[in-house]
């Protein structure tokens, strides 16, 4: 097992940025499980959409398991960051100042409408 402080140093040589905008991947411990658990996360500064002002953000936590190689945390870094990346571009695409692709809501509204297909007539 891979203690935080290793865990943080190959964290250190990673840089993520996407269209100017620079990303954090932090390592903690949760001590919500027994013995605590270590997970990644991204965190950036970013447009709120609601209030319009610039504010920091926080993604999901990336649980790692006791027996990660240093590969599978950097790939899993890697997911993080394109997750957080995906999300931003959900909230950043509009019809009639609307999001269209809202990263917001429930997936039980979602299955209420996924019956509104549209399709094209056939040739």
């Amino acid at each position: 097992m891979k203690s935080l402080k290793e865990i943080r140093k190959l964290l250190s040589r990673i840089k993520s940025q996407c269209l100017g905008k620079e990303f954090t991947i932090r390592c903690e411990v949760d001590n919500k499980f027994d013995a605590g658990r270590l997970f990644l996360q991204v965190c950036y500064k970013a447009h709120c959409n609601k209030t319009g002002g610039e504010q920091e953000w926080h993604g999901r936590k990336f649980y790692l398991s006791d027996y990660m190689t240093d590969d599978e945390i950097v790939k899993t870094t890697y997911v993080a960051f394109e997750s957080a990346v995906k999300h931003e571009v959900m909230e950043g695409f509009t019809v009639d100042g609307i999001v269209l692709f809202n990263p917001h809501i429930n997936f039980e509204e979602l299955l209420k409408i996924s019956h509104e297909e549209v399709s094209r007539k056939s040739i």
